[in-house]
């Protein structure tokens, strides 16, 4: 554009001297730093003393950073006027060519001077992609800026156009409608030092089919940005002088300084783990920033707002390289806010992945902190009066506040909830508690014994569990470990049975929780675990659970069964007829593998010492009868059992030593062609005897099933 200007000022300089009116001047080609020209064409005609008509053709203007050349170029001017000083036209009409305008014809003022080789051009109202384009450039050597305004330019056709012209990234893919952006750019000789970007944009999208964590919808946006870019020279790191394997040890470093403004009035960004959701509530960011391309990006401040829903303020330094993003630094606060709206916008869509967190309602209000640097980090969430309840009325807490943090390598930073109330499994009701841990690296300590009210009983020391002892190692590892140890107050089965709308069951549960362990993928009870149910006593002797969370886990246990009251059990499981008397009993070394029985050695029968009468019914000997077989049954319903009610018996038993899937069945003792069941007492007496000593354990199941159809109600209560 120099060039050309020179020209013509040496033309309107020949036609003063020489009095020419008409100059066409060939030109050819002309070749500057990134563009070339084809087939220029000057024509000149005179006006007056100081004003003159150009027209100027170029058949192809090309740039180097252009695929294909600008062709048809036709600049008029009918009445440009000048003096020894400059050359002005302040309209002309500059015609090009191309699919990449909407018209081919648009205005352009121009203006040289001479003197200080100064070039000032300004092209008003272009018509591009459905939308208007405006330009003004100064160049004053070696200082030059451009500013560029485009009004309601549909985006997704103009990315079309420039494709045409300039190779574009093929994973990034854009869309919307810029509304009124005005970009300023300005440099020295071929450089650019600078830039600010200002304007709004409406139902904006983007996305990254490479990276389908970046992504823009319906992005109406207002942007106020500047931009500053410093060149330098650095020292070199060893790593740098290595890899490029020379004596050099400078590099060349362009910086950029980014502060400015960003307001997102509709629309969501989703870039990674972040997730910012302007429904109903637009966000602001507000950013100072300093970049390096290829190297880091240091962010000495931003803050995000989008009110009553977030206030976060922070910074970080990040490393760039051709691995990726690498954190150095990240400092982040968030102000008190209410959680609900925080959960929805910034969580929800996070946690939807995970159906379980996202059954969850909040109130309340939370803030919180990170800080994070390579050799230490740190995080902390305080809650103030959180209400959380699963949707499906699976669990609930009431009134939670407290501080949770966590340390990296600090031991000294304890964290502490209380609760008000709650529930879980629908309907048992939890008390007051507070909770005091610490956390640090991979490992939960807890500080002060535990203590949870459950069912909340008149006696203090009714329904609750507490827990003295608890650790977890390795969070997140393969090698994860964890040892609870602790106590069961008394929880009346009457009142769970209540809660939870089962049959009425009597006893309780409670007794010492003995060191329960969790380490290489096995569970393990160093002790024994006491449960009191039906007047009775169940305890777990020994207990071991390999691979617990994998494919095949495999249980190891015996158990021990002492004087379980049977008038309250079948009190409870009415359908199944009215027994008097104790069972005690064992089941000696169980396996299971995936939860099904491999092994183990079984029986329940009546202890040497049952003081209880020993009175049992009708229905309760059929449904015994059926198992020990058909025969069993038979022999007893040809018998005198249709003439009375209940029967007295002596001793009642049933066992199974199941091995590879047979059952090696035995009772209260031997009888003359099998094993009693029911060996009977007291006229009226009945005897029910097993015929079967070898049972293969899917029939043997079969069998309890149909017992269980046949008294309806006598199936376990089940939790949803």
């Amino acid at each position: 554009m120099k060039r050309l200007m020179l020209l013509i000022f040496c033309l309107c300089s020949t036609s003063y001297l020489f009095a020419i009116d008409n100059i066409t001047l060939k030109l050819g080609s002309i070749t500057g730093a990134g563009w070339q020209t084809e087939g220029v064409v000057i024509q000149w005609h005179w006006l007056s003393d100081n004003q003159v008509a150009l027209q100027l053709n170029i058949d192809a203007l090309i740039l180097a950073e252009l695929k294909k050349p600008l062709q048809n170029i036709i600049l008029t001017c009918s009445r440009a006027e000048y003096n020894k000083k400059q050359i002005f036209c302040p309209s002309s009409i500059l015609q090009i060519n191309s699919d990449l305008l909407d018209k081919p014809e648009f205005h352009l003022s121009f203006s040289y001077y001479f003197k200080s080789q100064r070039i000032h051009f300004e092209i008003d109202k272009l018509a591009i992609a459905g939308g208007k384009l405006s330009l003004r450039a100064d160049y004053a050597p070696p200082k030059w800026q451009i500013s560029l305004n485009t009004n309601k330019v549909d985006l997704d056709n103009f990315l079309i156009k420039i494709n045409d012209f300039k190779e574009l990234p093929k994973n990034l893919r854009f869309g919307g409608m810029i509304k009124d952006l005005t970009i300023d750019i300005f440099g020295d000789s071929h450089k650019v030092r600078g830039f600010s970007i200002n304007g709004e944009t409406s139902a904006l999208n983007f996305s990254n089919t490479a990276d389908t964590t970046k992504s823009g919808e319906n992005m109406a946006m207002k942007v106020a940005l500047k931009a500053k870019i410093i060149r330098s020279l650095h020292p070199l790191s060893q790593h740098q002088i290595k890899k490029r394997q020379n004596t050099q040890l400078l590099k060349k470093e362009k910086k950029y300084i980014v502060q400015g403004k960003l307001t997102l009035n509709q629309g969501k960004i989703n870039i990674g783990y972040v997730h910012i959701d302007a429904k109903n509530n637009p966000v602001t960011l507000l950013i100072d920033l300093g970049w390096v391309a290829d190297d880091y990006l240091n962010i000495h401040n931003f803050t995000l707002i989008q009110p009553d829903i977030i206030h976060l303020t922070g910074n970080g330094e990040f490393g760039i390289n051709e691995e990726g993003w690498k954190t150095n630094a990240l400092h982040l606060q968030a102000a008190r806010t209410p959680f609900q709206p925080f959960y929805t916008h910034y969580l929800q869509a996070e946690l939807d992945q995970n159906s379980q967190w996202s059954q969850l309602a909040f109130s309340g209000e939370v803030e919180a902190r990170l800080d994070w640097e390579k050799e230490k980090s740190y995080y902390m969430i305080r809650l103030y009066h959180i209400n959380l309840e699963d949707k499906k009325k699976r669990f609930g807490l009431n009134g939670v506040h407290g501080k949770v943090q966590w340390h990296s390598h600090e031991t000294r930073l304890p964290s502490h909830l209380h609760w008000e109330s709650g529930y879980i499994a629908h309907a048992i009701p939890l008390g007051a508690s507070q909770l005091r841990a610490n956390l640090n690296s991979h490992r939960i300590t807890l500080l002060a014994p535990w203590y949870q009210p459950i069912l909340l009983g008149d006696d203090a020391n009714e329904g609750a569990i507490r827990i003295d002892k608890f650790s977890l190692e390795n969070i997140g590892k393969e090698n994860i470990s964890w040892q609870l140890q602790g106590k069961l107050y008394p929880i009346f089965l009457s009142k769970l049975s209540t809660a939870l709308g089962w049959l009425p069951l009597s006893g309780q549960l409670s007794g010492n929780i003995p060191l329960i362990s969790y380490r290489n993928k096995q569970l393990k009870m160093d002790g024994k675990l006491k449960m009191r149910i039906f007047d009775g006593d169940i305890v777990i002797n020994t207990l071991s659970l390999d691979n617990p969370f994998g494919n095949e886990p495999e249980l190891k246990a015996d158990i021990e069964i002492t004087k379980i009251n049977l008038k309250t059990l079948t009190e409870t499981f009415k359908e199944f007829g009215e027994i008097q008397g104790q069972l005690s009993g064992y089941i000696k070394q169980l396996h299971l593998v995936d939860w099904k029985p491999v092994s183990f050695d079984a029986y329940i029968g009546t202890p040497e010492d049952d003081t209880e009468p020993h009175k049992i019914s009708q229905k309760a000997i059929k449904n015994l009868s059926s198992l020990g077989g058909g025969a069993a049954a038979n022999a007893i319903s040809r018998s005198v059992l249709m003439f009375f009610e209940d029967f007295y018996y002596q001793r009642i038993g049933w066992g199974c030593r199941l091995e590879k899937e047979i059952c090696q069945m035995k009772g209260a003792g031997s009888a003359s062609n099998g094993y009693y069941i029911i060996k009977g007492g007291w006229i009226p007496r009945i005897d029910i005897i097993g015929y079967e000593e070898s049972v293969n354990w899917n029939m043997l199941i079969s069998r309890i099933q149909t017992v269980i159809n046949a008294t309806g109600n006598l199936s376990s209560p089940v939790v949803d």
